[in-house]
């Protein structure tokens, strides 16, 4: 079972080696690899809670992303489970109209799911990180080096 909003702590930082996790549909795959112009569960909305989310490992084991408590009440026992490490996830993206935009986890946790949280963007200049929605071209580009970041999770004896 995932732990509960009320069983975590958001004060925590992410560590650089920390694994996020994330649902991925097999829709979005070509040849077992995530397809950028398929992985359509990428966006972003006005608000950091509306950024792409993932689970943070430190509060979640890799198949919580599938658990309904973390996946809105819907059944997603069908659907993959890949990660990619807070480090990895891209630095800086330069948009069209001269912007660098920085992603950075950030932890949001959901009434029944304490290790939702999502990788959120502001503007590199700004030191207070404030959530700025990505231009166009932006989230094109972070979507090809996600796709290209998350690696599917492959359950071992050391797991």
């Amino acid at each position: 079972m995932p732990l509960l909003e009320s069983e975590v702590d958001t004060s925590i930082d992410f560590s650089p080696e920390e694994p996020l996790y994330r649902r991925i549909m097999e829709s979005e795959l070509i040849d077992g690899e995530i397809d950028p112009s398929r992985f359509n569960s990428i966006s972003f909305d006005k608000t950091m809670r509306g950024a792409p989310s993932v689970l943070r490992a430190k509060y979640a084991k890799p198949f919580d992303v599938l658990h309904a408590d973390c996946a809105w009440g819907k059944d997603r026992s069908h659907d993959l489970v890949d990660f990619i490490l807070v480090r990895d996830l891209p630095a800086h993206i330069k948009s069209d109209d001269g912007r660098i935009f920085v992603f950075y986890p950030s932890h949001q946790p959901e009434r029944t799911c304490g290790a939702h949280s999502v990788i959120a963007s502001c503007l590199a200049d700004d030191p207070a990180k404030t959530y700025v929605k990505p231009s166009k071209s932006v989230r094109y580009d972070l979507r090809v080096k996600l796709a290209v970041g998350f690696k599917p999770y492959v359950e071992s004896a050391e797991n």
